[in-house]
């Protein structure tokens, strides 16, 4: 991994946590994110019009990528907003953070693919989420099985399933974007702008057809703005990071910087409790990501 792509998911990480608490504190609907998606793919639409041209001419294949893309990205924002509904981002947000690291390197590995993940790799995403399981607890001896059988523990896994899986789809699609001379950061504005035009376009039909919920305007246009400017906007930086590793795996355990970063957020912002096992939590993934990211 180059020092570039470190940078872009460092920074991408830090956008991350800052929209997630600034959807948490709007009481993360659905709504909230579909209106985000669409304010973002039209804030980010001049980038994607540069590429037009190419564009129109990608095969079949990265279509059908783009659609399952986005399904997945539907199941994640989903599964964040009935999970930010009914529990605190403390227990929401590492769960389904930590939860892809350990999916994205079990799918590749049972996948045709060669995963180039080694031991010492997976001794890092193993730390990440262990710690990441750590942050939800006050004590030590209030570790219980139940307190994962919520409702807003199977909502977090949800948004974790959808993570791992746009996370592998859209680097298969970029892959086929470079086939066609489409790479890095025109790769990467291109297909975050289609991306998010397509999930705000699920997202609607989801509503419509399965909730029948009518179309509203956001009740709050300006979180909405706000929300999609670091919701695509994180994914861009994290789509031209993915244009350089050869594997993506290396990604998504880096994006995890993300929980350490919201704990931060929730202790000076939220004035959120500092728990010794969250401390302890915290110093596991920290050593996880600086094990995984000795690579670059």
């Amino acid at each position: 991994m180059t020092f570039a792509a470190f940078a872009l998911i460092v920074l991408a990480a830090c956008i991350h946590a800052g929209w997630n608490t600034l959807s948490k504190r709007s009481g993360g609907y659905l709504n909230l994110y579909m209106w985000a998606m669409g304010f973002g793919a039209l804030i980010y639409s001049p980038l994607m019009l540069l590429n037009w041209q190419k564009i129109v001419h990608l095969p079949g294949e990265f279509w059908g990528l783009l659609a399952m893309s986005a399904l997945c990205q539907s199941l994640y924002l989903f599964g964040l907003a009935k999970a930010y509904q009914s529990a605190d981002l403390s227990m929401v947000y590492p769960l389904a953070r930590a939860l892809p690291v350990l999916m994205v390197p079990l799918f590749l590995l049972l996948s045709p693919r060669v995963s180039e993940f080694s031991m010492i790799d997976t001794l890092g995403v193993l730390l990440i989420a262990l710690g990441a399981l750590a942050m939800p607890l006050t004590r030590w001896r209030n570790f219980k099985l139940r307190l994962y059988l919520q409702p807003a523990v199977g909502w977090a896994i949800c948004a974790a399933v959808g993570t791992a899986g746009y996370s592998i789809i859209d680097n298969l699609a970029l892959e086929v974007m470079d086939e066609q001379t489409l790479v890095g950061f025109n790769a990467g504005a291109s297909y975050v702008v289609l991306q998010a035009l397509s999930t705000a376009f699920t997202l609607m039909l989801v509503s419509a057809l399965v909730f029948k919920t009518p179309l509203e305007w956001p009740v709050n246009v300006k979180v909405s703005v706000l929300t999609g400017l670091f919701l695509v906007g994180t994914y861009l930086l994290v789509l031209v990071s993915m244009t350089m590793v050869v594997e993506v795996s290396y990604v998504v355990a880096l994006r995890q910087l993300s929980i350490p970063i919201g704990v931060v957020i929730g202790v000076f912002w939220l004035k959120e409790k500092v728990t010794v096992p969250r401390l302890q939590g915290l110093c596991l993934m920290l050593i996880g990501i600086i094990i995984v990211s000795l690579r670059f």
